[in-house]
């Protein structure tokens, strides 16, 4: 009990010392300005991309229900769009979601990337994007922490009160939990109001969905550690410098290297290490291998008509020879030429994606380096505005494109007759189109991607309270 009492007398000390600082009042009143005009700005944008979003779809899907009769496959070349979703988290950590597409045009015989990505439409305005809550919490949360507590150990030796503090018994070990105690009382002072302010209004934005809350529930626990690991770091220099002019110089240094070096040699070295194809030569391996198969040793033709003949004995028409019905053979050939198309292109997006998901794991390895690195990468990760959310969309469309087309290859095969090409559906076949229903993925599906940065946070955690506690129980009087 009488530890716990002295923590507590401890804890009390220094809260009352930070709050009296009217330096760091001013500077915690700038910081709080900063994040609510960042969540103001973020949640304006997110409403105006929900909006645009809507009416776009909207009107894609009207153009599509309202184009009167036509041939089912000619429809397809003319194809539709889809959109991607716009999730209220991104008010928080707009991620690389600037730079992304945000819609799909769905047409017969391609595979098409998202397009009309906010860098595109937008120019140089994009920079905007950038003033961010992710990006207050992420870069100057820490130095807001740095000046609260680079004090914390080194003031006292220089004053002369540390001398007198252990004279009357008390323990370095209750110094330290006492002062860690009360740098986390601050923070959370500061940040628990604000958190609690983010979660409510964007939970209510996104409609009270349980797994936006859970989102940003587990946000708001990455964002603690993240946080955590920079009071402790603090903490730990406060203790090993001897001035706090020094312990501030070396914060700085640490943030400096964390937050702006490691992310630039991060990216180096995953574009180094895994280097991406312009988008010329992945046009250019695509049309390749659409005339001469993956490996380069088919011909399409031949390769159509085998899988042509394997379609028709699935149906049961590997012998009809002569007597087959024109129209089955159109939807066969139909069928065929789709099935060509799909496996090179889904060969050549999926080795696309895939380099591109090696350079964030290589990005994501460098978190051992930087916890900067790490928190940045979940928490786009849990805003949904990652890359891997992004591929994760594009795959689900091009699962949907798929049926779409399928359906209208179906229905033009069944329904021709004998008017073969001449044949032309009406709206009821286009109401008929599969509905888009993309849900984003959940928790799990986070973890599972991003599982490495958590373990870096949390490694990083357990070194910086080891590192403080340690220097803490050394630290000397002079």
């Amino acid at each position: 009990m009488a530890t716990r009492s002295m923590i507590a007398t401890i804890l009390r000390k220094e809260v009352v010392e930070i709050v009296r600082d009217g330096r760091l009042r001013l500077l915690a009143a700038l910081m709080m300005i900063l994040a609510s005009a960042a969540l103001a700005f973020g949640v304006h944008q997110a409403n105006k991309e929900r909006a645009a979003r809507d009416a776009a779809q909207s009107r894609a899907t009207a153009q599509w229900t309202d184009q009167g009769k036509k041939n089912p496959h000619v429809a397809a070349h003319y194809g539709t769009h889809v959109f991607a979703p716009a999730n209220v988290t991104t008010a928080i950590d707009p991620g690389v979601s600037s730079y992304l597409g945000r819609s799909i045009k769905i047409e017969a015989h391609k595979r098409n990337f998202a397009a009309h990505s906010k860098a595109q439409d937008s120019g140089s305005h994009v920079q905007l994007g950038a003033f961010s809550v992710a990006t207050i919490l992420l870069q100057l949360m820490p130095l807001l922490i740095i000046a609260l507590g680079y004090g914390t150990w080194s003031r006292e030796r220089e004053r002369g009160t540390l001398r007198q503090l252990l004279s009357t018994g008390v323990r370095r070990r209750d110094l330290f939990w006492g002062k860690l105690l009360g740098l986390g009382t601050i923070i959370g002072a500061l940040l628990v109001p604000a958190g609690c302010v983010i979660v409510i209004v964007l939970w209510f934005l996104s409609g009270g969905i349980e797994a936006v809350f859970t989102r940003l529930m587990a946000l708001v626990l990455s964002y603690l550690i993240y946080f955590s690991i920079f009071g402790a770091l603090t903490i730990f220099a406060s203790a090993v410098c001897r001035h706090s002019r020094t312990a501030l110089v070396l914060m700085i240094g640490l943030w400096g290297f964390f937050c702006l070096v490691i992310p630039r040699v991060a990216t180096e070295v995953a574009g180094s290490v895994q280097p991406l194809i312009s988008e010329a030569e992945f046009t250019r391996r695509v049309e390749q291998s659409l005339k001469t198969g993956i490996d380069g040793k088919a011909e399409r033709d031949s390769a159509v008509d085998a899988i042509m003949k394997d379609l028709l004995a699935e149906d049961g028409f590997a012998d009809a020879g002569l007597m087959l019905d024109p129209a089955v053979a159109r939807g066969a050939e139909l069928r065929a030429e789709a099935a060509w198309e799909d496996m090179v292109f889904d060969h050549h997006v999926t080795e696309l994606n895939r380099t591109m998901q090696n350079q964030e794991n290589w990005v994501s390895r460098l978190g051992l380096l930087s916890p900067f690195v790490s928190m940045r990468t979940l928490s786009a990760g849990l805003c949904g505005t990652d890359l891997n959310h992004h591929i994760h969309f594009g795959d689900y469309t091009e699962h949907w494109r798929k049926r779409f087309v399928g359906l209208l290859n179906q229905a033009f095969a069944e329904r021709s007759g004998e008017d073969g090409w001449a044949y032309k559906a009406g709206p009821d076949l286009w109401k008929n189109a599969p509905p888009f229903e993309y849900a984003s993925p959940g928790l799990m599906f986070i973890w599972h991607r991003h599982g490495l940065s958590l373990m870096y946070l949390l490694g990083w955690l357990v070194i910086a309270l080891i590192l403080a506690a340690r220097a803490s129980a050394r630290v000397k009087v002079v």
